[in-house]
């Protein structure tokens, strides 16, 4: 076991202690492996890399805070599958980092903490009214240098785990495994501002056999992504598959969980048993993010028993951008319950058509927005179903309460093969 304090972190909320922090963590993994144990009290640090065999350990009421000076992070080139977004406003530097490590575990119930604020405007921008990011949208502050990128970062790791920590204020996406293989991720509790931009708070790209249970996420932007975006990594064969997700509460400015992003494949995936409190879509399945990507090829996802509160979209499953070509296909959900105030939708396009789309034991309560501002514009139609094939409907009942006026009627289908069984109850809006 390796203190921190032992090779002279100070617990004093200045000083900066990345180069006695990765003292520890290379005497530790120098000796064949351990933990570094991260005492209580607030420990202001850069860039930590994480090595084989190593727990980084945070006890109750030790905080890492992120240095409020770039200088202190890692540079965008310091390992070549690195990534950042000028549009996106953020830089390639992180907080916390594992690159083709194994045998690595971030646990404690502790307090990691990006110093967003720092590098956020301080105020958000006015912003059009919408379903999402009714606060508004903080970018970066500085906007020559960015703001740092994935505070968690676990790149092309085996046998990974983090449980029991606060993840907080965050300055993009909180905790990114990128094509990674056995991967525990339980008991976590992420925090960040419901305005901050891209600070996504579990994101799962291109891995492989991976656990997320048991977390309480509240954060400006996804919530839970799943994606396969193999470009970057040195093994471009991965795929994302053999995905768990279970016993969550999900609290967002935009998607509990997206899917999709990227040109890999995404299969093999059950999420279940979630309570989404607030999300501007529950369930986005998109094959293509932007042109000119083909997309990702989405397949056999099965999604159960949850819980929706203060949604717009319950679920989209759409292909996304004009160019996507990739196939959703073999989609099962079965038992959505709660309420909304926007649509559902499958839709498909002249390139590529969502199939054997299986959707029952759905019971919603369509009615008006909570959002404050209102968005500026309600669908007109419930259900939404075109060019797609082999669509299911069994046991799905909605209601209207106080249905705002521009919805017209329950469902629409175009250019599709849609079965509704006699169990279900689609009333028109009245």
């Amino acid at each position: 076991m390796y203190l921190i304090t032992d090779f002279g972190a100070l617990a004093d909320g200045r000083t900066v202690n990345t180069a006695a922090i990765q003292a520890a963590v290379d005497a530790c993994t120098a000796a064949g492996g351990g933990t570094v144990m991260v005492p209580p009290g607030t420990f202001v640090t850069g860039t930590i890399w994480l090595r084989d065999h190593v727990e980084l350990h945070l006890e109750k009421g030790a905080i890492l805070l992120g240095s409020p000076n770039l200088d202190d992070y890692n540079a965008d080139d310091a390992f070549v599958q690195n990534m950042r977004s000028e549009r996106e406003q953020w830089n390639g530097a992180h907080l916390i980092l594992a690159v083709e490590v194994t045998d690595v575990a971030l646990t404690g119930s502790g307090c990691i903490d990006g110093n967003g604020p720092v590098f956020f405007e301080t105020e958000a921008p006015p912003y059009p009214p919408r379903f999402g990011w009714s606060q508004g949208i903080r970018h970066a502050r500085d906007k020559e240098r960015l703001r740092p990128g994935q505070m968690l970062l676990f790149c092309e790791c085996s046998d990974v785990r983090v449980s029991g920590l606060t993840l907080r204020n965050a300055c993009c996406w909180t905790c990114l495994f990128y094509g990674c293989e056995d991967v525990v991720a339980t008991g976590l509790r992420i925090d960040n501002p419901p305005d901050a931009a891209n600070t996504d708070g579990i994101d799962i790209d291109c891995c492989r056999q991976v656990v997320v249970s048991d977390c309480l996420i509240r954060t400006g932007d996804d919530a839970i992504t799943l994606r396969a975006n193999p470009q970057r990594l040195k093994d471009k064969t991965r795929t994302c598959e053999d995905v768990a997700i279970s016993n969550c509460v999900l609290d967002t400015s935009i998607c509990a969980f997206r899917i999709g992003v990227g040109t890999g494949v995404i299969r093999h995936t059950a999420i279940a048993n979630i309570v989404v409190r607030r999300a501007s879509t529950a369930f986005l399945l998109q094959s293509a993010y932007l042109p000119p990507s083909t997309g990702v090829a989405i397949s056999d996802l099965a999604i159960s028993n949850i819980q929706l509160h203060s949604v717009a979209f319950p679920l989209k499953i759409v292909s996304g951008a004009p160019s996507a070509t990739a196939l959703i296909e073999n989609i099962r959900v079965n038992g959505l319950y709660g309420s909304c105030y926007g649509n559902c939708e499958i839709s498909g396009s002249a390139l590529t058509r969502p199939r054997r789309i299986n959707i029952s034991s759905v019971d919603l309560t369509v009615g008006p927005c909570v959002l404050d501002p209102a968005p500026a514009a309600y669908p007109d139609t419930f259900l939404r179903v075109s060019h797609a094939d082999a669509v299911t409907l069994d046991h799905v009942r909605i209601a209207w309460r106080d249905q705002h006026p521009a919805w017209r009627r329950s469902r629409a289908v175009e250019d599709a093969t849609v079965v509704i069984a006699d169990t279900c109850d689609l009333p028109e809006p009245t």
